[in-house]
């Protein structure tokens, strides 16, 4: 008798203590509720509510980017792809772009999955010469000092350029489980179809419509106006030159050429890491899109390393090759561009005069400073400039022949290796053709670099981190797989990995 209402008691207390919880749990939503609502509303007063609304998937994007490393090399790949000139809505001291932000997410994601997967810098092949070109690099900046101002912009792109071939050694670490590295690629060639689909709408829309999308994007750093759409010779008689969200038509070139090489062998290997009708329609987007940005350099780079890859394996993108430039040198809608071809080659136009006058100027400057160069601020002599259409020369003004020396030796021990694992990958039907298209993106960002600089300028920050990112897949792609993960590795909230 006694017993009963002490278990009504017990049951009481009880239900008191979870409906005090419920309440306190209640109260505590209420407050959270309305302190998010006076953010919200202070934010919407000082900063403009469009940039309020593109932060949310934004802010999603690298929550999810930092569940997992490999994640954060997709959201990288995403990035430079899709947004690579977008720069924070919010103005700080310096203010970041979206390419900064994905860096530094993938280095968080990449520190709390060190322990579990470390990187050996002995293995990397190419780890001394980098360590090397870095090294080479701080010394002329530093050497360059006195002969301009140290501008936080100057610093701020200087710094972007170190970390870019300091990110080798993460993506590498990373990419090493192939597992990881065929689905990094997977997501670089969606990506680059889509930005290659992004660069024929831009172009085939009309002119007014492309400028006001694109002047749209002015809180993110983009220019606006007129200028946002670019013609032959800044010419607007002439041909229209695809940008994409690029903004420059040779970069854009450029990264469509790096995209296509990868993208390539997938066509033709028998196992492909997408359905081949996909592969073929993004194929055929990404060079449609590269003849659009009319980048001469560019469009025979990819010619280039079509002819390289069919050398070397798959013979019948060498007939493709040769029916895609017999079409282009009959068919009427193409005659403007084989014109503009033609007097590239005959050196008639005036922007390969330009470049003439470029190489003349720069050969001068290497000339009085050949060992060091001038480093990455200005020149020391008023009659000299920085800036060549050029990687090489570009390199060798600002680092000297220290730096160029540096960069050659990288390259040289990178195909070295290349080399030496060729049997081993030309016998691998699924690593192979990854392996083919990294090093066809490498050697086409090498010969373009003949004719373009933005392979390694400062001032393209989205160009250069593209090139060592395709080095860190070719590099990847031969190395021993550390482990194989059959998903991306996930991480906790307490940092702990799932």
């Amino acid at each position: 008798m006694s017993s009963q209402p002490i278990r009504r008691s017990g049951a009481s207390f009880l239900e008191l203590l979870s409906f005090r919880n419920r309440r306190i749990r209640l109260l505590g939503l209420l407050a959270l509720c309305l302190v998010a609502g006076i953010a919200v509303g202070l934010a919407a007063a000082l900063v403009n509510p469009l940039i309020l609304i593109a932060s949310v998937p934004v802010l999603a994007a690298g929550i999810w980017a930092l569940r997992s490393d490999e994640y954060a090399v997709w959201l990288l790949i995403i990035v430079i792809a899709i947004l690579p000139r977008f720069a924070a809505p919010v103005k700080f001291v310096l203010t970041p772009t979206f390419l900064d932000l994905a860096l530094v997410l993938l280095v968080v994601a990449w520190f709390f999955r060190l322990s579990r997967h470390p990187l050996q810098v002995r293995d990397v092949p190419i780890a001394l010469p980098v360590l090397g070109l870095m090294v080479a690099a701080v010394v002329t900046f530093i050497v360059g000092l006195p002969n301009g101002a140290l501008t936080p912009l100057v610093l701020r792109r200087f710094a972007e350029l170190i970390i870019s071939l300091a990110m080798v050694f993460v993506l590498i670490s990373i990419l090493r489980d192939h597992a990881i590295l065929r689905r990094s690629v997977r997501v670089f060639i969606l990506a680059g179809g889509l930005a290659a689909l992004a660069g024929v709408l831009l172009y085939v829309i009309p002119g007014d419509l492309a400028i006001r999308l694109l002047s749209a994007l002015r809180p993110f750093g983009y220019p606006t106006g007129p200028t946002v759409l670019h013609y032959v010779l800044d010419d607007p008689s002439q041909l229209q030159r695809a940008t994409g969200l690029w903004i420059d038509p040779n970069a854009y070139g450029g990264y469509l050429l790096v995209a296509g090489s990868v993208t390539l062998p997938q066509l033709f290997t028998h196992k492909p890491l997408l359905p081949k009708w996909i592969v073929f329609i993004i194929l055929s987007v990404v060079g449609l899109a590269l003849v659009m940005t009319i980048s001469r350099g560019a469009i025979l780079a990819f010619l280039c390393v079509a002819v390289l890859i069919g050398l070397l394996r798959y013979r019948r993108i060498l007939l493709l090759a040769a029916v895609i430039v017999a079409l282009a040198l009959v068919l009427p809608q193409t005659s403007s561009l084989i014109s503009h071809f033609a007097a590239g080659f005959a050196g008639q136009d005036l922007a390969t005069q330009m470049r003439f006058g470029e190489y003349k100027d720069a050969f001068r400057l290497i000339g009085r400073y050949p060992l060091l160069g001038v480093g990455f601020a200005s020149t020391p002599d008023v009659d000299l400039y920085i800036g060549v259409s050029n990687m090489y020369l570009l390199i060798a003004q600002q680092m000297g022949l220290l730096g160029l020396s540096a960069f050659t030796i990288t390259i040289v021990v990178l195909y070295v290796s290349a080399l030496r694992a060729r049997k081993m990958m030309l016998s691998d039907e699924d690593l192979g053709a990854i392996w083919m298209g990294a090093f066809g993106g490498v050697t086409g960002a090498l010969i373009s670099g003949i004719f373009d600089h933005y392979f390694f300028n400062i001032d393209f920050h989205n160009s250069v981190m593209l090139l060592w990112l395709v080095i860190a897949f070719a590099v990847s792609s031969q190395m021993r797989p550390q482990h194989t993960s059959a998903a991306p590795v996930k991480i906790s909230a307490y940092g702990n990995q799932r």
